[in-house]
C-alpha cells in the first residue's frame, strides 16, 4: 500500500514539475521571441541603437552602432561599458547613470573629438536597461557651421565696404536689409518703389537688372536678380547695391581735367575738337565765317633746353595770361600741347583774321620775366577760314597748322595764310618726310634712357627709351617735330620696330650685366598697333634678343584711339607677360575708359601734375585722385618729371611704387646705364 502510494506520489510529482517546466519554458520562449521581435526592429532603424542593463553591460547592440562604435556586436555584447575606448561608449556612462537615476531622458547633439564627429544622441531609460540613440549628424553640422562662417564673413564684408543687400517680396516689401553703405541711411521700402519700381518690375518677370540710383546726395549702383523659391518660382528680388558716390564725383572731375590743360588752366586739345564741330555746325547754319589761328613760340625748345623746363613752363603760362587777354572776347584761346596754341573766333565786320593776329603780335612785344631774366619772344602764326579753307574741323585745323609751319620756315615772327596750292609743298616737313625714309638706313636714329627709379630702395630698376634723330644736315631733331609726320605717312611702324628691337638688345645686356629685373618702356603709337602682326612681332623680337617678356613695358598715350584690332593685339602682349601701361596719365579724356577696358598693369602721371606738386593744392588734390583710382584697380603707379626734392618727398607720401626725371638722371646712352646707379639721389 505503502509502495503504491509512494508510486502515485512519485508520478504526481513528476506531473507537477513537468507542469511548472511547460510554463517557465513557454514564458521564457515568449519572451525571447518578445526580445527576438524587439531587437528585430532595433536592427531595421537606421539610427544607432545599443542597450545596458543593469550592470552597465552591453546586452545588445544593432548593426548601425558597430558601425559607429567601431566592434562587432559579439565583441561588445558582455562588457561593462566603461570598458570600451570609444567614447561614443565611455564618455557617455556619466549620462547613463543621471538618466537611470532621475528616470528622464536625456537628448542633446554633441560633439566627440576623439571620434572627430557631430552626435546627435537619446539616452532612454527603462526598468532594468538603459538604450542609447545615436545619430551621425557630422555633415550636417559642418554644413550649418560653414554656413554661419559663410553669412559672418558676408557681414564682415559688408561692414566694411560701401555696400548694402537687400531683398523684397513680390508686394515690394523689404524681408532683408544690411549694409553700410551710406546710402542706407533712411532708405525706405517707399523710396526704393518710387526709384526703382519699373526695374524691379522686370526682375519679377525673370530679368537681370543693374541701374543707378541717387539717394540723399548719394549715387548707388545696383545689381538685381530674381529671388526664387524651393520650386524655382520667382518670390521676390535680392539687389546688391555699391556707395558709388566718390567713383563718381572722381569721374566727373577728371572729365573736367580731360577738357583743361593743367599748366595754363586753357582748354586742351580734346575741349577744342568738341568745340571746333559745334562751330563748324554753328557757322554752316548762320551762313558765317569761321576763323582758326594756330599760334607756336619760336625758338621755345631753345629757351627749354637753356634755362629749364621750369623756366619754359612758366613763359607758357605767361604766354597763355597775354594771349587770352589779346584776343576778341568772343574768341577762344585752346593749349594745343607744347607751346602750340589755337584761336577760334567768328568772323564779321569789326573782327578779322589780320586785326586778332596784329593783337598777338602786340601782346607779345613787351618782355616776359622768367627765372630773373628778361626774355623777348615771338610766334608764328598759322591762319585757315571755314568755309574758304574746309568744310570740317579736321580740315580747318591741318591747313592753320600747315600755314603756321610755312609761316616759321619763312622767317618766323610771321603770320601765314592757308594756302591750297602751295600746302603740300610746305618745304620744311615735306623734307622732313622725305629724309625720314632714310633716317634708319644712314644710322642717323640713336635711343637715349630715362632712368626709372623705385622710390624706396632708390635703385633703377628700368628705363624709358627715348628716341633721337640726328640729321646730317640740321643735327638734332627732337621727338616732336618728326614723330606726327611719321605716323602721317606711315613710317612709324618701320620707326617704331628699329626702336623696339634695340631697346630689347639693350635690356637684354644690362640683365645678363647683373639687373636681372630691369625693364625697358617704349612708347608705341596708334598706328603701330594697327597692325595686325605687332604682337607676331614682338615676340620674334623677344626671341632674338634674348628679353624675356617680363622685361618690357609698352607706353601708349591716353587719347589713343583703341579700335578692335589694337584692343585683340594689347591682349596677346598681355597674355605674353609684356606690361601696357597709359602714359600721361590724367590729361586726356578716354582715362576711365582705358581702365575699363584694356589688360593695364600701371599709368604714369603726367609731369604736368607733378611740375607744382611741391606747392600746389590743386595739383596735390588732382593726383591723389588719380592714385586712388589706380589703387582701387590695383594698378602700378609711376610719376614722371619728378625733378625736386619736395615733388619725391610727395610722391613718396602717396607711395607710388616708381618715379623718373631729372632729379634722378637726364636721359643716357645705354652704355651709361650699369654705372648710373652711383649717381642716383633719393632726395
Amino acid at each position: 500500500m505503502i509502495a503504491a502510494l509512494t508510486v502515485v506520489l512519485a508520478v504526481s510529482m513528476i506531473g507537477i514539475a513537468a507542469v511548472l517546466l511547460s510554463v517557465v519554458y513557454g514564458r521564457t520562449l515568449s519572451r525571447r521571441r518578445s526580445d527576438e521581435r524587439r531587437y528585430s526592429i532595433l536592427e531595421s532603424v537606421q539610427d544607432g541603437i545599443f542597450i545596458v542593463d543593469d550592470r552597465w553591460r552591453f546586452s545588445h547592440v544593432n548593426e548601425k552602432a558597430e558601425d559607429l562604435l567601431h566592434q562587432t556586436a559579439a565583441d561588445l555584447v558582455g562588457r561593462r561599458v566603461d570598458k570600451i575606448l570609444d567614447p561614443l561608449a565611455s564618455d557617455l556612462l556619466p549620462e547613463m547613470r543621471r538618466a537611470r537615476n532621475t528616470g528622464m531622458p536625456i537628448e542633446r547633439t554633441q560633439f566627440f573629438p576623439g571620434a572627430n564627429m557631430w552626435v546627435e544622441l537619446r539616452i532612454q531609460p527603462a526598468a532594468h536597461e538603459v538604450l542609447v540613440y545615436l545619430r551621425d549628424v557630422s555633415d550636417r553640422k559642418r554644413a550649418e557651421i560653414a554656413l554661419r562662417d559663410s553669412e559672418r564673413r558676408l557681414r564682415l564684408l559688408l561692414e566694411q565696404v560701401p555696400a548694402l543687400v537687400w531683398t523684397v517680396d513680390l508686394d515690394m516689401c523689404f524681408t532683408s536689409f544690411v549694409g553700410t553703405a551710406p546710402s542706407a541711411k533712411g532708405f525706405t521700402q517707399k523710396e526704393l518703389g518710387e526709384a526703382q519700381v519699373e526695374q524691379i518690375h522686370r526682375v519679377f518677370g525673370g530679368d537681370s537688372q543693374r541701374f543707378e540710383s541717387l539717394h540723399s546726395g548719394r549715387w548707388m549702383q545696383h545689381h538685381v536678380e530674381p529671388l526664387r523659391g524651393p520650386n524655382g518660382q520667382i518670390i521676390g528680388a535680392i539687389g546688391v547695391a555699391l556707395d558709388i558716390t566718390e567713383m563718381k564725383e572722381t569721374a566727373d572731375h577728371l572729365a573736367r581735367l580731360a577738357r583743361l590743360d593743367a599748366l595754363t588752366q586753357l582748354p586742351n586739345r580734346f575741349a577744342l575738337e568738341e568745340q571746333m564741330v559745334e562751330l563748324v555746325a554753328r557757322a554752316d547754319t548762320d551762313d558765317t565765317r569761321l576763323g582758326v589761328l594756330f599760334v607756336d613760340l619760336d625758338r621755345f625748345k631753345t629757351i627749354n633746353d637753356t634755362l629749364g623746363h621750369r623756366a619754359g613752363d612758366e613763359l607758357l603760362r605767361q604766354f597763355a595770361v597775354r594771349l587770352r587777354r589779346a584776343v576778341d572776347a568772343n574768341a577762344s584761346v585752346f593749349r594745343s600741347g607744347g607751346d602750340e596754341f589755337i584761336v577760334t573766333l567768328m568772323l564779321g565786320p569789326t573782327m578779322s583774321v589780320p586785326m586778332i593776329t596784329t593783337d598777338i603780335q602786340l601782346a607779345l612785344a613787351e618782355p616776359f620775366f622768367i627765372a630773373e631774366r628778361q626774355l623777348f619772344v615771338s610766334a608764328s602764326i598759322g591762319a585757315s577760314t571755314f568755309p574758304d579753307d574746309g568744310a570740317t574741323a579736321e580740315e580747318l585745323l591741318s591747313r592753320a597748322d600747315s600755314a603756321m609751319y610755312r609761316a616759321k620756315y619763312s622767317g618766323r615772327t610771321r603770320m601765314g595764310f592757308f594756302d591750297v596750292g602751295n600746302d603740300e609743298l610746305a618745304p620744311y616737313r615735306l623734307r622732313l618726310e622725305q629724309d625720314l625714309h632714310y633716317a634708319i638706313p644712314r644710322g642717323e636714329f640713336s635711343l637715349l634712357y630715362q632712368p626709372i627709379v623705385d622710390t624706396i630702395t632708390a635703385e633703377m630698376v628700368g628705363a624709358e627709351a627715348l628716341l633721337r634723330w640726328q640729321h646730317t644736315k640740321h643735327g638734332q631733331i627732337m621727338p616732336e617735330e618728326f614723330i606726327a609726320i611719321a605716323e602721317e605717312t606711315g613710317l612709324i611702324v618701320p620707326i617704331s620696330r628699329w626702336v623696339l628691337r634695340e631697346a630689347c638688345f639693350e635690356a637684354a645686356r644690362i640683365r645678363s650685366a647683373g639687373y636681372p629685373h630691369f625693364r625697358v618702356a617704349v612708347n608705341l603709337s596708334a598706328r603701330d598697333f594697327g597692325e595686325v602682326d605687332l604682337a607676331d612681332t614682338i615676340r620674334e623680337i623677344l626671341s632674338e634678343t634674348g628679353l624675356p617678356a617680363q622685361g618690357l613695358e609698352l607706353e601708349i598715350t591716353e587719347n589713343m584711339k583703341i579700335d578692335d584690332v589694337a584692343l585683340m593685339t594689347m591682349r596677346t602682349l598681355s597674355g605674353m607677360g609684356v606690361r601696357i601701361v597709359v602714359d600721361d596719365f590724367g590729361v586726356a579724356y578716354s582715362a576711365l575708359g582705358y581702365l575699363k577696358r584694356l589688360p593695364i598693369s600701371a599709368v604714369k602721371i603726367d609731369r604736368t601734375f607733378i611740375r607744382d606738386a611741391g606747392d600746389d593744392v590743386q595739383d596735390r588734390a588732382i593726383i591723389r585722385a588719380i592714385v586712388a583710382l589706380a589703387r582701387s584697380l590695383e594698378l602700378e603707379i609711376i610719376a614722371e618729371g619728378v625733378e625736386t626734392p619736395e615733388q619725391l618727398a610727395f610722391i613718396r607720401e602717396l607711395t607710388c611704387e616708381r618715379v623718373q626725371g631729372y632729379h634722378f638722371s637726364r636721359p643716357i646712352r645705354a652704355e651709361e646705364i650699369p654705372g648710373v646707379q652711383l649717381g642716383l639721389r633719393a632726395g
